[in-house]
């Protein structure tokens, strides 16, 4: 059920009855910045960008959440960020009260959600660091091989990776303008780093690509 963590068949069924299968369509919000704070969630399938209203009015995404990661932070009773599907999404909905309640008789699943959260916090790392490269071609390059991980969106066999997020939600992650992700893109290209087959098909020399880092 989860990829880091095992949970024993009685963990697994206790956790199972409290949560609810739910499907987003993309581009659809789970849950709103503000709104008040009731459930956790897991990806079975699809991705989920997580983003901060701004008081400027800007939408800043901050992170980009995959099938089998869990999100949801709660943090004086709602949501500090908003979350919205990337893609076709379908989810766990757990709800957290009840949640609390299970973690009283199964102790060994907050061990789940503390190493959820000890992952969350790599990611942020990682996130980061490509936002702080001074080259933008680099920050590129990362995130493509970060995408790259994903199983869902890339097939090893063909090295074709499958974006789920648009170039404006990758330019607002690493932090430049959307002109520059499509002149970056096209520079990877040219590097013959990777080959466009579409807006949000690519081709990735993964082996070239980490040379560069």
């Amino acid at each position: 059920m989860f990829r880091d963590f095992t949970l024993t068949d009685k963990e697994r069924e206790a956790l199972n009855t409290i949560s609810t299968k739910i499907h987003r369509p993309a581009k659809r919000h789970i849950y709103t910045q503000g709104e008040a704070g009731k459930y956790v969630y897991r990806i079975r399938s699809g991705a989920v960008r997580l983003e901060h209203h701004l008081h400027d009015g800007r939408n800043h995404i901050f992170a980009f959440i995959w099938p089998d990661d869990m999100f949801g932070v709660i943090e004086e009773g709602v949501y500090p960020a908003s979350a919205i599907a990337l893609v076709d999404t379908y989810l766990f909905q757990i709800p957290y009260a009840a949640l609390l309640k299970l973690i009283e008789t199964h102790p060994r699943i907050q061990t789940l959600f503390l190493q959820q959260a000890l992952n969350y916090t790599k990611a942020a790392q990682r996130h980061l660091l490509l936002a702080t490269y001074p080259l933008v071609v680099k920050r590129l390059a990362g995130f493509l091989l970060e995408c790259s991980k994903q199983a869902d969106f890339y097939d090893r066999h063909s090295n074709v990776l499958t974006l789920a997020m648009d170039r404006r939600d990758i330019a607002d992650y690493l932090g430049f303008a959307v002109e520059t992700t499509s002149r970056m893109l096209k520079e990877l290209e040219d590097m013959r780093l990777i080959k466009r087959l579409s807006s949000q098909r690519i081709v990735l020399d993964r082996h070239k690509i980490m040379e560069i880092f």
